[in-house]
């Protein structure tokens, strides 16, 4: 008679090991979020040797399967996608689970799309001969090629028949990219991998007699390649330059820098940090600037006095910007771009005079500019915030004066337009005010020092007798006697302040 406990270990020896994952297909509810080092599931692996050496692989590098089968996150993870692939490994057995994400108001029920999508993947979800789960190939891996990466079984035995294999990386541009061994299904890759270049690869297996004839297929095989961190972080939309106005707001959004990585968005090879590495001039502040580590907007960082332009050495900053993968991490791969940063100029400052009276003499009946008055402005010469424009605003009650804006110099350019006549009047004042072509802003006003006075002084002109009337029309009788007045001429002299004779 033999013990229970001899009838039941007498019982699992007669029981026959099958190598893999105990089960292959696994639906978790999504959660608001996989939290890290959280235990998603448990998944049970046996190769019927002991277990030694397994190794595991996911698809997504957000998780991670410990030697006990535990698959848990590395980090907080709020969107891991439909499916993740764990790819099982010994020196005895290999093979694939796979796991669903379902909504939280997902059926399980009502599975009929999600079971179309796994039937896509390569897995079989119906008792076939052929197995072809998917493999997971490294990118850029090294010499010696070939080199194993998975294996296509056959439940019915391989004896009498043959693999084929077939699709783009076989027989198809790219070719001969991989192969099966014909005889046992081994499937080896012939040379690197570039996932940039092509992420995966859809191939099909089928069985033939010797003949050439399908007997079971053909079956999808997926071969999907791993990335690796291969690309550097590349700024390509240069030059940057942002504006920002002075005086703004501490935390004003200058502008965004976005660099591009090409490895797999999905992994940390692609995920970016920013940072400035050095910012030119370093006055007022060294940290005139700050940049968002993840979305690489660039903001104000001094109060809106330091942000003054006229005070500044320079109204332009040049920013040296990195952009490092692997999420920042020292091992990342950077990239660098310079930002320049301009300081744009508001009307903050009013035209000022630089004198209180300026002097002009000009003769009379002469036309033309008397005299350039000179404005001083501490804004932007480049903006309508230095631009000035001028008016006369008393003593030019006849029209005789108008004042133009010098574009070059700012200055006011006054100008007679009419003959001014010296016996009416030798001397003017003009009262003229200056403005800008831009509004001031509103806590700025134009003072004293926008108006100043032009004292105009006439000199007198000698000028010609004038006949009245002009012409003269004389009728007379023919055959008058000689000796006769034919008309007394009248001409006056317009310089009546001046003692003339006329002849």
């Amino acid at each position: 008679f033999f013990s229970p406990q001899v009838l039941l270990l007498a019982c699992a020896e007669d029981l026959e090991c099958v190598p893999g994952f105990q089960q292959k297909v696994f639906y978790i509810e999504k959660p608001f979020e996989f939290t890290e080092d959280r235990l998603v599931l448990n998944l049970k692996f046996d190769d019927c040797k002991g277990n030694n050496k397994l190794n595991f692989e996911v698809s997504n590098p957000d998780f991670t399967v410990e030697l006990d089968g535990n698959l848990v996150a590395l980090k907080n993870v709020s969107d891991v996608g439909r499916a993740l692939f764990v790819h099982a490994r010994s020196e005895h057995a290999e093979d694939m689970a796979e796991i669903f994400i379902l909504e939280a108001n997902e059926k399980r029920g009502a599975l009929k799309e999600i079971l179309k999508l796994e039937g896509n993947l390569g897995i079989p979800r119906q008792k076939r001969a052929i197995l072809a789960t998917p493999i997971l190939i490294p990118e850029n891996q090294r010499p010696p090629f070939p080199r194993l990466v998975g294996k296509v079984i056959r439940s019915e035995g391989t004896e009498g028949v043959k693999f084929r294999l077939s699709g783009k990386g076989v027989d198809q541009d790219p070719k001969g990219i991989f192969r099966i061994n014909e005889m046992n299904g081994d499937v080896s890759v012939t040379r690197t991998l570039d996932r940039e270049a092509i992420a995966n690869y859809e191939l099909e297996v089928e069985v033939v007699d010797m003949n050439g004839k399908t007997i079971d297929g053909p079956v999808r095989l997926d071969i999907l390649v791993i990335d690796q961190n291969d690309n550097r972080p590349m700024f390509k939309e240069g030059p940057y330059v942002g504006h920002v106005m002075e005086g703004s707001a501490t935390g004003t959004t200058v502008m965004r820098m976005a660099a591009f990585d090409a490895d797999d968005a999905s992994t940390d090879n692609a995920l970016l940090r920013y940072n400035i590495l050095k910012q030119t001039p370093t006055k007022p502040s060294p940290n005139m600037f700050y940049i968002d580590p993840e979305k690489g907007d660039i903001v104000t960082v001094v109060s809106p006095a330091l942000l003054d332009r006229e005070t500044m050495e320079s109204p332009k900053y040049e920013l040296v910007i990195e952009a490092k993968d692997m999420g920042g991490m020292d091992v990342g791969l950077t990239g660098t771009a310079t930002a320049t940063i301009l300081i744009d100029d508001k009307n903050d400052h009013a035209p000022e005079f630089t004198k209180k009276e300026f002097q002009a003499t000009v003769k009379e009946g002469v036309t033309g500019v008397i005299v350039n008055l000179t404005v001083g402005d501490r804004d932007d010469p480049a903006t309508g915030a230095w631009r000035a424009v001028y008016s006369i605003i008393n003593g030019n009650p006849g029209q005789s004066f108008e004042i133009h804006t010098n574009p070059q110099t700012n200055e006011g350019m006054l100008s007679v337009v009419k003959p001014l006549d010296y016996e009416i009047s030798a001397f003017h004042t003009l009262l003229i005010k200056v403005e800008n072509e831009d509004p001031l802003i509103p806590d700025i006003a134009y003072g004293p020092s926008s108006t100043a006075t032009v004292q105009i002084t006439v000199e007198d002109v000698n000028e010609g007798p004038v006949f009245h009337p002009n012409p003269m029309t004389v009728t007379k009788q023919e055959n008058i006697p000689i000796g006769s007045v034919v008309l007394t001429v009248n001409a006056t002299d317009p310089d009546t302040l001046q003692h003339q004779t006329i002849r």
